[in-house]
């Protein structure tokens, strides 16, 4: 029979020195809960996601109580009045309490200026001047600049005071200027397109989650990022090539931290592909390049992507331009215009779409996967005329 293993007593000083020991452990346990020690990590991270290491239990916030303190924001030169009363009138007439911010052109008309105000819209006149980056070559000259499109004026034009990114790029840290400038601009942001965005929920209602972070949404599955428009630029700047979900630049959505950040971060990339020759490209739309770049290299790690149609932005581009494409068939088959409206419904009326695509409800409106109305419906125009009657005449969204 073995003897027994006889355990020796611990000594006072043993037992005070384990003691202190336990005491350290703990209040190292304690100091790194109150820092939230991923602040430590927060170059990384950028403080908006939880790290892996992160020893606290955080809470699930409590959903928001309404959308007094939280900010849409967009770059909106050259409209006319119909376009924000689409944009602005439809947010206004879901409920939304928060703030408007618009960049609108300088030479704003009175009448649009006056209907903005009347709508609470924080507006803020963009100086246009000329270009310091050396994108194009040639130069028009005076006798030619009549004769370019509105893409290729944009893409020569530079936003005040960000003379070295293109117009259509020099919203994003112009945006963040605004947004940095805003007091009352607190909770989360919805930085978005204007002209082809209507709104049919408030964003960011009560009962509505916490926004966390930065949310950035997904295109139609079958938009991937080896479209021309993503694959050619990425490729040729960086060298890589991603086979992914499309995301849409137009729209993005954040706590104030995050979404200054991101812009931040976009700002800082441009200024890389300026400085590279290789990077410049005649187009007024590779931000969406960039955009999605950033995301799929992993440096907007405090970022999430959210599938289309399962958030408060409804991306509808892709599948509004197969509707759209089919529709332009059946038309010219029967040598009728494609503005007509679509088989099996009457212009101006609900609904203003057949229910065939699973899109909408019976009375037109556009729906998320769960069934609800999309909050944000983005690229609507791509639907083409149909759609643009029904928003005026019968969805009782858009102000008159």
């Amino acid at each position: 029979m073995p003897t027994p293993k006889i355990r020796r007593r611990k000594t006072k000083s043993e037992r005070i020195a384990q003691g202190n020991l336990l005491l350290v452990l703990a209040l190292v346990g304690i100091v790194m809960c109150s820092i939230r020690f991923r602040d430590t990590i927060a170059t990384t991270l950028r403080r908006h996601t939880r790290s892996i290491a992160q020893p606290c239990h955080e809470k699930e916030l409590p959903p928001m109580t309404d959308s007094s303190y939280a900010t849409v924001m967009g770059f909106a030169t050259g409209y006319d009045i119909q376009d924000y009363k689409r944009f602005v009138g439809s947010l206004r007439n879901t409920g939304y309490k928060g703030n408007i911010l618009l960049a609108v052109a300088p030479d704003i008309n009175e009448e649009s200026m006056a209907y903005l105000s009347s709508r609470r819209v924080d507006v803020s006149k963009v100086e246009f001047i000329p270009c310091t980056h050396s994108i194009f070559d040639d130069d028009p000259g005076e006798d030619h600049k009549d004769d370019m499109d509105s893409h290729e004026k944009e893409a020569r034009s530079c936003v005040a005071p960000y003379s070295d990114l293109k117009a259509r790029w020099g919203r994003f840290p112009f945006l963040r200027d605004r947004l940095q400038a805003c007091k009352s601009c607190a909770g989360p942001v919805l930085i978005t397109d204007v002209r082809d965005t209507f709104f049919q929920r408030d964003p960011f209602a009560s009962g509505h989650p916490q926004v966390q972070g930065l949310q950035v949404f997904e295109e139609h599955v079958k938009q991937t990022t080896k479209h021309w428009l993503v694959e050619w630029p990425v490729k040729t700047c960086k060298g890589v090539v991603y086979d992914e979900i499309m995301l849409c630049s137009g729209t993005a959505i954040g706590t104030r931290e995050a979404m200054i950040d991101y812009l931040d971060i976009m700002e800082k990339e441009m200024n890389v592909w300026m400085n590279d020759k290789k990077c410049h490209f005649k187009l007024s739309g590779d931000d969406q390049a960039i955009h999605n770049y950033l995301y799929y290299s992993g440096q907007l790690p405090f970022a999430k992507a959210i599938p289309n149609r399962m958030g408060i932005v409804h991306t509808v581009g892709y599948i509004a331009s197969v509707i759209r494409e089919k529709h332009r068939d059946r038309m010219e088959a029967k040598n009728m215009s494609e503005s007509e409206p679509y088989d099996g419904t009457t212009p101006g009326t609900k609904p203003w779409i057949t229910q065939e695509y699973d899109l909408t409800d019976e009375e037109g409106y556009i729906l998320d996967f769960d069934g609800k109305k999309s909050a944000v419906v983005h690229q609507y125009d791509r639907f083409g005329v149909p759609i643009d009657l029904w928003l005026e005449q019968a969805s009782g969204l858009v102000d008159k």
